[in-house]
């Protein structure tokens, strides 16, 4: 082969190479129109959330990777894998299910999950191989961790005693709230740490990449984002406490506490990067660039647009089924309000009690608040949803426990109670204190005829419901009372009499005065 045929071939690579960039941008753009609920859902998070603001960031620096390398993608065959496009319909279906019952981070999850199996069919094996790990990073904009916050408080809470005790200053330690004689501290959602990990992870996954060549040092490295945050996050909680305890609660407990907790964060990550680069290894030679061959042959470019419009139509089905599923949710009829029917000569219905606890529930169709009496007062409270809607939702991320003034609502214990209630298996327990009164109160999902405490079985009965039927209903069921001298058993023992009694009239209480399926 002469130089000048070697020149032209190269030049004509970089041609279909250049052809295959337009038709993928074309995709990505089509595939953003979509799902432009999806995409908006993404960008609303990423513009009101400190925790998930680096979403903004993360297409740019998928493209910036892939950029970086482009030298290579031009010694790699580029031919369409029409098998793919199987995961486009795959995740499309998921999609589907995750938007009929608002499960957003999952709808989100499929979305990236189509558009990243789109490309790859789209480009190919070879080149989606060579930009594996910016294709992945994408997942990255999904706003995700925020389950993590309820354990990663305790543990904050947790190490914080312990360092504070270890330290010989006496700490009484009452759920989430920590009492000092100089103050009482609490382990909000801000205190677990959940910024610091994911903004750690994300920092790490890159710094991986670019730095480590071997998989093994990958992953160590990445391990260590995820430890040292957590780690460094109970020092920063220690840290606060002992400030605020030591200046008798005049540093540590204003401006300065947000100041020296990214201070102390930036400083961690300067030193785990600095450690990091200690085996760090130069980048692999490419054996395909030295040799100066294109490894394979292009398809043909007709084949690009081909595959590509297959993508966009498998995906394309997904959204527009929405229409008439959401148009069948759309009317209801007219709606009974709920009633409860007398209860038996045990169990008498009383007025309501100023100051007691009420759930902190909104977007419920119907609701009522009922309470009783026998040894001590029990109250029920049903909010059931009919029509479900983004931010109107039976199961929600916001926890009902503690509605406004929350400083005077302390949710000081909080577990899952398996029971064996007829149809009833398990509750959620929140013990609650409101100043000097505590409170029992348990939480259920009822959904069409059956009691679940787990909210992931909740969807799931939502998503069968909506599949069956067309349509969401259900409520959810609290009843609550007081503890008093601490006799948490005798008060678990009411509610489990109360509940007992009260399963079969909730059940035909929530059936009657819904509008006709």
């Amino acid at each position: 082969m002469t130089f000048t045929q070697a020149a032209a071939g190269l030049v004509g690579e970089r041609r279909r190479l250049r052809f295959t960039v337009l038709v993928l941008a074309a995709f990505v753009l089509a595939m953003l129109l979509l799902f432009h609920q999806t995409v908006a859902s993404l960008i609303d998070i990423w513009s009101r959330s400190q925790t998930f603001a680096h979403g903004f960031l993360v297409m740019p620096i998928s493209i910036w990777l892939i950029w970086r390398e482009k030298e290579a993608y031009f010694l790699l065959a580029v031919r369409p894998q029409p098998y793919a496009l199987i995961l486009v319909v795959l995740f499309g279906a998921m999609w589907l299910l995750a938007h009929m019952v608002d499960v957003l981070v999952l709808e989100q999850l499929a979305f990236v999950a189509i558009l990243v199996s789109g490309i790859w069919a789209v480009i190919g094996n070879a080149m989606a191989a060579r930009a594996a790990f910016p294709l992945l990073f994408l997942f990255l904009a999904v706003p995700m961790g925020s389950e993590l916050i309820p354990p990663l408080m305790d543990l904050t809470a947790t190490t914080t005693e312990y360092l504070v005790r270890a330290s010989g200053v006496p700490l009484y330690r009452e759920g989430m709230y920590l009492y000092l004689p100089t103050g009482t501290w609490s382990v909000i959602a801000e205190c677990s740490g959940v910024r610091y990990l994911i903004a750690s992870f994300t920092l790490g996954l890159i710094y991986a990449y670019l730095t480590y060549r071997s998989l093994k040092r990958r992953l160590l490295f990445v391990i260590a984002s995820i430890l040292v945050p957590i780690a460094a996050n109970s020092l920063r909680a220690y840290g606060v406490v002992m400030m605020g305890h030591l200046s008798d609660m005049r540093l540590g407990v204003g401006v300065d506490h947000l100041v020296y907790g990214w201070g102390f964060f930036g400083l961690v990550m300067i030193i785990l990067f600095w450690v990091g680069g200690f085996w760090q290894e130069d980048s692999a030679p490419d054996c395909n660039a030295e040799a100066g061959t294109v490894s394979g042959r292009d398809a043909a470019p007709i084949s690009f647009v081909v595959v590509a419009g297959i993508a966009l139509i498998s995906a394309a089905v997904w959204p527009l089924t929405t229409a008439w599923t959401l148009e069948r949710d759309a009317s209801t009829g007219p709606m009974q309000p709920l009633s409860l029917p007398q209860p038996d000569g045990t169990w008498r219905q009383m007025d309501g009690i100023d100051d007691f606890w009420h759930p902190d529930v909104t977007g419920a169709d119907r609701e009522i608040d009922q309470f009783y009496s026998a040894e001590q007062p029990v109250a029920l409270f049903l909010r059931q949803f009919v029509t479900q809607v983004q931010g109107a939702e039976l199961v929600a991320s916001a926890e009902p426990w503690r509605p406004e003034p929350r400083q005077l609502w302390r949710v000081v214990a909080q577990q899952r109670v398996a029971l064996d209630l007829a149809s009833l298996g398990a509750v959620e327990e929140v013990q609650m204190r409101y100043r000097g009164t505590k409170y029992l109160v348990w939480s259920w999902y009822h959904i069409a005829g059956r009691n679940v405490a787990n909210p992931y079985v909740a969807k799931f009965l939502e998503a069968q419901q909506k599949l069956l039927q067309g349509r969401r209903t259900g409520t959810r069921i609290f009843v609550a009372t007081p503890i008093h001298e601490e006799a948490i058993g005798d008060a678990r023992s009411l509610l489990e009499v109360f509940t007992v009694a009260q399963l079969s009239p909730i059940a035909s209480s929530l059936r009657q005065g819904l509008p006709s399926q």
